[in-house]
């Protein structure tokens, strides 16, 4: 693990980002970086477009999501599971129609941690057989 230098803790506290998991983003980083040169593949940097990182995202979290019901709240599209964005998230005072999430914490509520804005269509594509049956934005 690569240590955090005082300037990044300094940066990280600044921020309100959490250093471990930036030492944790700086390890994946560095195993991404092995894999595509060991696969010949070009090294890009997406900018500021994160479309393919969400859709990367979708893809592999796809049975982690949850769609926004029509009284405003959320529901896991696997079980249907009442499930609230947590207050720690940037997209708390947002109403997405569809996340992806990487965990539930279960408190007074069952909130979702770990989330990101995805496209219903992006989910059906993944998996088509399984989100035709479960969600309700897609294309039926």
């Amino acid at each position: 693990a690569l240590p955090i230098s005082t300037r990044n803790k300094e940066w990280c506290r600044e921020n309100f980002v959490n250093g471990r998991n930036m030492t944790l983003v700086s390890e994946v980083r560095s195993q991404l970086r092995g894999i595509c040169l060991k696969l010949s593949m070009p090294i890009e940097s997406s900018r500021t477009d994160t479309g393919n990182i969400r859709q990367c995202l979708a893809h592999g979290l796809f049975m982690n999501a949850a769609e926004l019901q029509p009284d405003g709240t959320y529901a896991t599209v696997d079980s249907h599971q009442p499930v609230a964005i947590h207050p720690s998230s940037v997209l708390f005072h947002c109403k997405p129609a569809c996340v992806i999430y990487n965990e539930l914490l279960h408190t007074s509520k069952c909130y979702m941690r770990d989330i990101c804005l995805v496209d219903a269509d992006w989910l059906y594509e993944t998996a088509p057989d399984y989100f035709r049956r479960k969600l309700k934005t897609s294309k039926n």
